[in-house]
């Protein structure tokens, strides 16, 4: 053989190789294939996913195959669906798919059964010498009965940003539903819009999202509810989505949310303190701000007086880059008595306050008081009486010994 038939077999077999797809298949499995790299294609893919749960009822239920164009493929791609068993009903919505350059083309198929069982459909795309399949498991189940309903301990909350809570949502059986149910918890603005994660918005999410039902039984999940510092305040909607059953049944519930202005709360602790005369009693005076950056200014006042209170701060700023919380000592001694204390907090228009009960402990001085004098048995007042007269019989009577002595003189010698 010569050189230049040597490099026209050459050449030959090179361009073979280029065209052609190499081909892996395995006894007792579907073909698959292996793109060569560079050459127009396309692929099959299931979309969500390629297993589904249906009722025995005879219901059609949707998926997707899904015809993407790889290496800039186009062309005519035939659609073929086969189950594995005449009693699941399988149905391509189209029996060729036009597939544009690079991009990809969505073709629905329906199933359904009446007959309770697990299934297999194999979905075949054909375009030329391109030959590529997806599988699909379908599981036909007894179709649920009954119903559910969901309710929640409050329909509406107000919150202050920086600030969190919980929900009790509770799920009722309903005619001897059963069976998984699943749970959602969406937020929308007062524009109706669906705010997924947003920084500058409040959070909600579910303990668990699934929940077992048992017949004619409630089930109960727990709904946290999160504003951020940052959290614009306004009104929002939380939508409960519940669903489960095949057929499959959505229950949905709303509740209103509304997120206040930035503001600051003062607490005292503890709220009651007592102390012997002289000594101080004292008490944590507790600042937090939710979503407040500001200043916040403290005053003290008593009452009645008695006492002389001090606090170790009286103004700090308060976020935005300082502490969300802040601490201020209150220390007070006087006089004993029982006394109010009252501590104000001021940021600008906002004025928030609490209280201290302040007890005082020791003698004070008395007023002479009447008690332990008595006369011939008689009560302390009615012994005065007597006492009182008594004096004043002895008063009279020496003014008129006084008086006779004074008109009785004496003869000169």
């Amino acid at each position: 053989m010569t050189s230049k038939s040597l490099q026209s077999l050459l050449v030959l077999a090179l361009l073979t190789l280029s065209l052609a797809p190499t081909v892996l298949a395995s006894a007792g499995s579907p073909p698959t294939y292996t793109t060569v790299v560079g050459q127009p294609d396309f692929s099959l893919n299931a979309f969500p996913g390629n297993t589904l749960t249906i009722p025995a009822n005879g219901d059609r239920y949707l998926e997707d195959v899904v015809i993407n164009s790889i290496y800039s493929f186009s062309g005519n791609v035939s659609m073929h669906a086969t189950a594995n068993s005449s009693v699941l009903y399988a149905q391509l919505g189209l029996a060729v798919a036009k597939v544009p350059p690079g991009s990809g083309v969505y073709v629905n198929i329906t199933f359904s059964s009446f007959t309770v069982g697990a299934y297999s459909v194999n979905v075949t795309g054909t375009s030329g010498s391109l030959v590529h399949s997806v599988a699909f498991q379908i599981l036909v189940t007894t179709p649920s009965v009954g119903d559910f309903a969901i309710t929640a301990n409050q329909q509406s909350l107000s919150m202050l940003p920086g600030n969190s809570t919980t929900l009790s949502v509770s799920v009722t059986s309903i005619n001897d539903y059963s069976g998984p149910l699943y749970l959602n918890a969406f937020l929308f603005d007062s524009r109706g819009f669906h705010m997924p994660n947003d920084p500058f918005g409040p959070q909600v999410h579910f303990n668990t999202d699934q929940l077992s039902m048992q017949m004619n039984q409630t089930s109960v999940a727990t709904l946290t509810v999160e504003t951020s510092y940052l959290s614009t305040h306004g009104s929002y909607t939380i939508q409960i989505d519940a669903h489960g059953g095949l057929p499959m049944f959505d229950r949905y519930l709303n509740l209103t949310l509304t997120v206040l202005n930035p503001d600051f709360t003062v607490a005292a602790s503890p709220g009651a303190v007592s102390a012997s005369s002289g000594a101080a009693g004292n008490s944590t005076i507790i600042v937090r701000t939710f979503g407040l950056f500001h200043i916040v200014d403290l005053a003290v006042s008593v009452s009645p007086g008695g006492v002389n209170c001090t606090l170790s701060k009286t103004s700090t700023p308060i976020g935005g880059g300082y502490p969300f919380l802040w601490n201020s000592t209150l220390s007070c001694r006087g006089s004993p008595g029982t006394y109010s204390i009252t501590i104000t907090g001021k940021s600008g228009s906002l004025i928030h306050s609490a209280t201290v009960m302040m007890s005082v402990g020791g003698s004070a001085a008395k007023p002479p008081g009447t008690k332990g004098f008595t006369l011939f048995g008689l009560s302390p007042i009615e012994s005065y009486g007597i006492l009182a007269g008594l004096i004043a019989i002895l008063a009279l009577t020496g003014v008129g010994i006084y008086s006779r002595r004074e008109g009785t003189s004496i003869p000169n010698a």
